[in-house]
């Protein structure tokens, strides 16, 4: 066999190996999810003190550049939920929702996004921020959620 139709012959087994795979369930089981999210927790809780600090987890992340950085202490904000600086077991596992996307950017939490806060660029800042004071309030992001799922 020529080494062209060898080459055929291996994607077309890998193509056919690909289409039965995908015939069988992809989709995670919610005791598979629970367990994933546990070894997460386990692995940033470097200290097995029940609770996860801003420095465990940049440094689970890999926290050297400052942009990598600034979104890492974003996410860790966003799972913070009560500001205490650690992340609970219990805020690890809980869903993410628009408010707390909100707090994440908010890092002062003052309740309004300043635009030294704000990470995704003045343009977008400017379109948020209606009534041009300055700061997006948590009515400015929500509403801009809400219509941008409106426009879908």
């Amino acid at each position: 066999m020529n080494p062209i139709a060898k080459l055929i012959t291996v994607l077309l087994v890998g193509a056919a190996m690909l289409s039965s795979a995908a015939g069988q369930a992809l989709t995670p089981t919610r005791e598979q999810v629970r367990e994933a999210w546990e070894r997460r927790f386990q692995a940033l809780d470097k200290n097995r003190d029940g609770k996860v600090s801003l420095e465990e987890y940049l440094a689970f992340h890999g926290a050297e550049a400052p942009l990598r950085r600034q979104f890492l202490e974003y996410e860790f904000r966003k799972y913070d939920r009560n500001g205490d600086g650690y992340i609970t077991h219990e805020e690890h596992w809980a869903p993410v929702g628009l408010e707390d996307e909100f707090r994440g950017v908010d890092k002062n939490r003052d309740g309004r996004i300043s635009p030294d806060e704000f990470l995704q660029g003045e343009r977008l800042f400017h379109r948020l921020d209606r009534n041009h004071d300055g700061v997006i309030t948590w009515d400015e992001y929500s509403d801009a959620y809400r219509q941008r799922l409106n426009r879908k």
